[in-house]
């Protein structure tokens, strides 16, 4: 994607020569608050790790909700992908978006257990739309034991209190099709509204210019549950690939989307091929859902340093917005492997 436009919000080019000053756009600046989301105690369902934090304000019950992915602890004596299996959905509550409680009653939903479902083996990477007292969670699908493993779709499920779910029938709303972008695999959805038409943008494996990778491309529907995948301009964002950079991989993957004023921003993580890192992509309101261009100082959220809670990866974005304030949750990754969910907030400082 080209990398020489202007970003919507900066002053006019003359008077950027002037003041030598460009306003960043919203949600490129960024200051790390830390671990908020720990792996669970010995022997939960959550102890290996977890990882893909999604939040917003629940309007009944008046709190901050997170749904976010549990790993059990599988193989003590391993660490990382290989130690984990049986991924599950659950719950965290907050009062102030920094402090997080997780919910007795989890995990929420987990695998059908049920011989040739698209989730026999794991449910990840939730999202949840709520419209009409009806929450539609959306997930991975995974059909065999450990993490992120067998076959990849997207997959629905509706409830009306968050605990009890009752699985779509027409599973999978997404699966992997033709030998293109979403050859291989579907990954992490995220649904926008725009006026009539619903919007649901998410990653998958598969093959772009001989490269196999992650890409995010997207699909519309009008009712929630039947989706068309836009096949002609999909996908949306492939990243650079170029040797050195930070996303040399071409990955794009786990998309955030937030609109603010007339402008449509996404937020997505590459990777170089060691690190994993966040960066930010934008539109406008006449093209969306097309049209995105990379922000030329990407990444905007990097790994820490050595020693600290995401040395080696600062990625998977959600990103959370309450009037100017800027909430970026992540997985962070540390140098032993450990995953857990970390929060960087515009403005600062942490509360």
């Amino acid at each position: 994607m080209s990398m020489n436009h202007s970003l919507p919000g900066s002053p006019p080019l003359q008077q950027q020569r002037m003041t030598r000053r460009i306003i960043a756009p919203p949600g490129a600046q960024l200051v790390k608050c830390g671990i908020i989301l720990k792996r669970g105690s010995a022997g939960a369902w959550d102890a290996g790790m977890v990882e893909s934090p999604m939040v917003w304000f629940d309007q009944w019950a008046k709190r901050y909700c997170m749904v976010y992915t549990g790993y059990a602890h599988s193989s003590p004596e391993k660490s990382g992908y290989e130690s984990v299996s049986n991924p599950q959905l659950g719950l965290a509550w907050s009062d102030d978006v920094f402090r997080w409680e997780k919910d007795s009653k989890n995990p929420i939903i987990g695998p059908s257990r049920v011989h040739g479902s698209p989730d026999s083996s794991g449910t990840s990477g939730g999202f949840i739309y709520h419209e009409d007292k009806i929450y539609y969670l959306y997930y991975i699908g995974t059909t065999e034991e450990g993490y992120e493993r067998g076959l990849k779709t997207l997959n629905l499920a509706t409830s009306n209190d968050l605990y009890n779910w009752k699985r779509f029938e027409g599973n999978p709303i997404i699966p992997p099709s033709g030998e293109g972008w979403r050859r291989d695999a579907i990954w992490h959805p995220n649904v926008v509204k725009q006026k009539d038409m619903y919007y649901l943008f998410f990653n998958a494996s598969g093959l772009v210019n001989d490269k196999a990778e992650e890409y995010v491309g997207y699909a519309i529907s009008t009712d929630l549950f039947h989706w068309e995948v836009d096949e002609v301009h999909s996908p949306l964002l492939v990243g650079s690939g170029v040797p050195g950079t930070w996303d040399a991989s071409g990955r794009t993957g786990d998309p955030s989307l937030y609109k603010v004023n007339h402008t449509w921003y996404m937020a997505y993580y590459s990777w170089d091929g060691r690190n994993a890192q966040d960066g930010l992509a934008w539109t406008t309101e006449a093209e969306f859902p097309l049209g995105w261009r990379t922000y030329e100082k990407n990444p905007i959220l990097r790994i820490g340093p050595p020693g600290s809670f995401d040395a080696q990866h600062a990625a998977k974005p959600f990103i959370f917005r309450s009037g100017e304030r800027h909430y970026h949750f992540y997985t962070a990754v540390d140098e032993a492997d450990t995953r857990e969910i970390a929060l960087a907030i515009w403005p600062g400082p942490c509360e």
